[in-house]
């Protein structure tokens, strides 16, 4: 499990936001979750509850912008965790080529060179008192941010694997067959995305970018999900990619941990 348990830090526990958050991950600590269909309809519940404060303003700023990011990384490293048999944590300086210290949201192991990296993004959210200038109803696109965060996530695989290509001396750096070597040079890089979606297009441009993600990764899981047409409650929304299935892409990371020493 993270070194930081962000959800449920001492900072967080309390507020009145992170409720249904620190709800469901308990849940799913208490039924030693393994793989996300098991948590899916707890995930689902958890959104939506986190949304309907947010529209409300009971959830601030400051979970707004990190309290779905900060459960999704948590859950993750908890399904890992129980499938693998190994510990994950957040690392905050992780050396690069270029930049010294890199902030990994999940990886393993805790300490000494990194051997296996994820890297997270959650987004869309509910328009609220804290965003007066949005004028969709439906509130900001899951789609919006994922171009900027795949970008910025790229780099810092790209960075870190030269580094340690760099450091191994055997002159295993980048070649001019740049996706071969991205999927051959250590350490293993994984992305996942969790989206809310407010229709059909913004469906379509996260599946895209998805798939941009995984050429640029060992991996990319997707799961994208929204209000049902009744507008009841939230429900997945099926992607025509299976490949992108989080659940597929959660079963090889957990393969790949439980083969390394």
């Amino acid at each position: 499990m993270p070194r930081r348990i962000r959800t449920l830090d001492q900072r967080n526990a309390a507020k009145p936001g992170r409720a249904p958050l620190l709800t469901a991950l308990e849940e799913m600590r208490a039924m030693r979750a393994r793989t996300f269909p098991q948590v899916e309809s707890s995930y689902l519940s958890a959104m939506q509850a986190f949304d309907l404060l947010v529209e409300k303003g009971v959830a601030g700023q400051g979970d707004a912008r990190n309290g779905k990011g900060d459960f999704f990384n948590d859950m993750l490293a908890l399904l890992l965790a129980n499938c693998s048999g190994k510990e994950l944590h957040s690392r905050p300086d992780v050396p690069g080529l270029s930049f010294p210290r890199h902030k990994l949201d999940v990886a393993y192991p805790r300490d000494g060179q990194v051997r296996l990296v994820i890297e997270t993004k959650a987004s869309g959210i509910p328009k609220h008192p804290g965003s007066p200038r949005q004028q969709n109803p439906e509130g900001r696109s899951g789609s919006a941010d994922l171009e900027k965060r795949i970008k910025e996530a790229s780099f810092k695989n790209i960075d870190i694997k030269a580094e340690q290509a760099r450091v191994a001396g055997q002159g295993g750096g980048p070649t001019s067959d740049l996706s071969w070597w991205m999927r051959n040079a250590p350490p293993r890089c994984y992305m996942f995305l969790a989206v809310r979606v407010r229709d059909a297009a913004d469906l379509k441009r996260s599946i895209g970018f998805g798939l941009t993600a995984a050429t640029w990764f060992d991996g990319c899981g997707l799961y994208c999900y929204g209000w049902n047409s009744e507008r009841t409650s939230y429900e997945a929304k099926a992607l025509d990619t299976p490949t992108l299935e989080i659940d597929r892409v959660l079963a090889g990371v957990c393969a790949a941990l439980r083969n390394m020493e």
